[in-house]
């Protein structure tokens, strides 16, 4: 009875949004990440804004999503804040040669994510950040917790105020602000959400070009793009739906994660196996 309920509220919680869940990934728009194929770019501690992640924690973001390269076995960041694979992750399997960032939740038994196989996602958590990514030593980033997102996006101080949708560069995503933010000159950003859901709702509600995008970044403006999601090797809803995953488990094989549309934000769980982005943070 509990799996059927589970079920159940899966199903009603993912009609929500008509452009969402497109079942036909050709008709989504895609991203290609424009970072060199090295594997080696250290994240160059662009971000020393602080965010709160709890009343007496803070952290700083990494400059873009984390990416795995499974043939050679290498992590880095996304070049650009903007940057995400998109249809390149249907690709998925250990020996693929190219770059994958919708990843499945991380256990010892799926090479952290890179697995369609929902019999591998069934250990405990195991950190992203406990791998050397780009030229930082292992352990030196790490993945938020289900109430630490809770907290950076809904319960900081301000927080209303700290969060809005945008398209930025041309990608859809949510932009997240430090907690001792000043707004730089020239630009104007607007908190909060569109009223509609939808992908071009997201430049409805506010666009920042590249200059300023650029001076909102200096400022310590963070952007999670709306990547979208891997169902297998199913690709979909990108520039719709930004998923990302926390540390903490749900049930019946789910796990949390932050999930936005245009007009929305949430803390949600769902199937391990799925293909979700990373974000991950240092603690300061």
């Amino acid at each position: 009875m509990k799996k059927i309920l589970y079920v159940a509220l899966l199903a009603m919680f993912l009609v929500g949004c008509d452009e969402g869940y497109n079942n036909n990934p050709s008709d989504e728009n895609s991203n290609q990440s424009s970072s060199n194929d090295s594997g080696d770019k250290p994240d160059d501690g662009l971000f020393t804004y602080a965010f709160s992640v709890s009343t007496d924690k803070q952290v700083i973001f990494s400059s873009g999503n984390l990416q795995y390269h499974p043939a050679n076995n290498k992590w880095r960041f996304a070049e650009n804040q903007t940057d995400y694979i998109g249809d390149g992750n249907s690709n998925i399997s250990t020996s693929y040669n190219g770059w994958l960032d919708l990843l499945g939740w991380s256990t010892s038994a799926n090479n952290f994510g890179v697995s369609t196989s929902s019999h591998d996602y069934s250990g405990s958590f195991v950190d992203w950040g406990t791998n050397k990514i780009g030229n930082d030593a292992p352990n030196t980033w790490r993945t938020l917790t289900y109430d630490e997102w809770d907290y950076v996006v809904f319960n900081r101080p301000n927080a209303s105020s700290l969060r809005g949708v945008a398209q930025a560069n041309g990608v859809n995503g949510l932009i997240l602000l430090p907690d001792n933010w000043t707004c730089p000159a020239g630009v104007t950003f607007k908190s909060g959400f569109h009223s509609s859901c939808g992908v071009t709702y997201y430049a409805d509600y506010q666009t920042f070009t590249v200059e300023q995008w650029s001076k909102l970044e200096a400022a310590g403006a963070v952007f999670l793009p709306a990547a979208g999601v891997r169902y297998g090797s199913n690709v979909k809803d990108m520039q719709s739906v930004g998923r990302y995953w926390s540390t903490t488990e749900g049930f019946s094989s789910s796990a949390h994660y932050l999930y936005f549309f245009s007009d929305r934000a949430t803390m949600y769980y769902y199937y391990r196996s799925y293909g979700q982005s990373v974000r991950l943070v240092k603690d300061l």
